[in-house]
């Protein structure tokens, strides 16, 4: 499909053509002149190349040319080249962000009349009153991801020698993280009490990802072809997610659609071994491979949908609403409440280092805090005493 302001489209023959117009006619009218490629970037390298190599003024013009695109064109560029090598739900990610917040703010700036200014005024902006629907402002999370995403594309720019004066720094909005939750032992109880007497898929499901610190989406995706009863272990190789429908060309005019795809990234490819009890339970639902484990057909249920039943079970327990993920944060604090191997843990959960297991999902929990404190009575006069 063209890029509006680009002249670039793909004809119906397969091939990407790029028009510019080389002269005027004496009533005014343009003359142009094509360019054809096999791909998008071919067609728009071939033009460029002409700029540079052939125009009688070629230094000039090509100059004269740069100067008039725009930041919207140049990112349009750029991901179009990124388009093929990252994951389909990535290109989606960049996609929104691109649509919803940077062309409308900043997509008509010509690319050299963008300063540092402009960019750090529009990312506080996004902060302060971002959101589409217009009820305030974008997460610093958003904000970064659109600030990376600019970046990226500027980046492209300047390697593609476009005129480009970002060179001084960016704004960074400060992260703050929420304190993430941890089930405590007596409410893990609460939980698993409720789930064995209310047994079912679902149930089955909650109780994996307590014991196995599984993403939502991962587990959605689990089918019994990656269960593997004969060694205990199941293989996470695939997640269901939901994205935005960038490509309704096809006919689906929805805005989003459901992908099996990878997991988030190459270390989430894993082989994670279940405690023996969790293996029992798992052998009296064996089903055929194709059969998705926790809706026990060949259908998938989507993870919206899953973390609906979630939370009806929560309330049904006499529990607060805590996020699916606060399981997977649960089974980590567990793990090293039990003084797991760290190592072991990572892999386990599907982390790239041992850092980020430490940093962002292993919580010490209040009862292992009172546990550790209580030892002090060991090393104090007045303990001792009351001991005696």
């Amino acid at each position: 499909m063209g890029k509006h302001g680009e002249n670039i489209r793909k004809r119906k023959d397969g091939r990407w053509e790029a028009r510019m117009i080389v002269a005027y006619n004496p009533d005014g009218k343009a003359k142009y002149r094509s360019f054809y490629g096999k791909t998008y970037i071919e067609a728009k390298e071939k033009r460029n190349q002409y700029l540079r190599n052939h125009c009688c003024q070629s230094k000039d013009e090509t100059m004269q040319y740069e100067t008039k695109v725009t930041v919207q064109q140049i990112m349009q560029e750029w991901l179009m080249l990124k388009k093929y090598n990252i994951k389909e739900s990535t290109f989606a990610h960049y996609t929104n962000l691109l649509e919803n917040h940077i062309y409308p703010k900043l997509g008509q700036i010509p690319l050299s009349l963008l300063t540092a200014e402009k960019i750090n005024d529009f990312l506080k902006e996004e902060l302060r009153f971002g959101r589409i629907d217009g009820k305030g402002g974008l997460s610093s999370k958003t904000v970064s991801d659109i600030r990376s995403v600019l970046l990226l594309g500027l980046e492209y720019a300047r390697e593609q020698q476009y005129p480009c004066c970002i060179n001084t720094k960016i704004f960074a909005p400060r992260s703050c993280k929420p304190a993430k939750k941890v089930l405590s032992r007596l409410e893990q109880a609460k939980l698993e009490q409720f789930l064995y007497l209310h047994f079912d898929l679902t149930s089955l499901g909650i109780l994996i990802t307590l014991y196995s610190g599984l993403r939502i989406g991962e587990l959605c995706a689990l089918q019994w072809g990656d269960v593997h009863l004969d060694s205990g272990i199941i293989s996470i190789d695939k997640t269901i997610i939901r994205i935005q429908n960038v490509d309704r060309n096809n006919g689906d005019q929805k805005k989003t659609r459901i992908i099996i795809s990878h997991p988030k990234t190459e270390s989430s490819i894993r082989f994670v071994p279940l405690p023996s009890f969790l293996m029992k339970f798992l052998e009296k639902y064996r089903q055929e491979k194709e059969v998705f484990l926790i809706t026990g057909t060949t259908s998938y249920m989507e993870p919206r949908l899953y973390l609906n039943k979630y939370k009806r079970i929560l309330k049904k327990a006499g529990l607060e609403s805590y996020t699916f993920h606060t399981l997977r944060h649960t089974f980590a604090t567990r793990c090293m409440e039990n003084r797991f191997d760290t190592k072991s843990l990572s892999e386990i959960l599907g982390h790239a280092n041992v850092s980020t297991t430490m940093q962002n999902y292993v919580h010490p929990s209040l009862d292992l805090k009172r546990e550790q404190m209580d030892r002090l009575t060991n090393v104090s006069i007045w303990g001792q005493n009351q001991g005696h």
